[in-house]
């Protein structure tokens, strides 16, 4: 009886953390699938582009953000991969600034302060909700 007993707790256990291991493995599937699509539909654009035509003009664009705390400022985008080192901001009389050319579209980002906190830009008027429930500010170049 307590080996009955026994094999009922373990496969009750098996149960209940197989099905646990099993919803979070197909969650994580789901967004690697969306990452494959992003970056083959990415593939696909550039491949449509003969090497060496730009189709796209590119535009100068100066980003600010004003933090009297803040030690490091970076910018992240869809521009850098949200790479919070590929863009560094300087300060320049209290305000932190860059500037970066763009491709016309829409790009979405970020600045990353102190390294640690991912925040829009309050001074644009255009934001979307990202993938992870935040937000991102858009800024549309014509």
């Amino acid at each position: 009886m307590r080996f009955l007993r026994f094999v009922w707790k373990l496969f009750v256990m098996a149960s209940v953390f197989g099905i646990g291991y099993i919803i979070g493995r197909e969650h994580s599937f789901e967004e690697e699938e969306m990452w494959e699509d992003e970056a083959k539909k990415s593939d696909d654009d550039a491949e449509a582009k003969p090497a060496g035509t730009t189709s796209d003009s590119e535009s100068e664009v100066e980003f600010e953000f004003e933090d009297a705390d803040a030690v490091k400022v970076s910018l992240v985008g869809t521009f850098n991969d949200w790479n919070k080192d590929a863009t560094p901001m300087k300060k320049e009389n209290g305000i932190w600034k860059c500037t970066l050319k763009l491709k016309s579209g829409k790009h979405e980002y970020q600045f990353v302060v102190n390294d640690t906190d991912w925040v829009i830009d309050p001074k644009s008027g255009n934001a979307v909700k990202n993938k992870y429930e935040g937000m991102n500010s858009v800024i549309e170049i014509s």
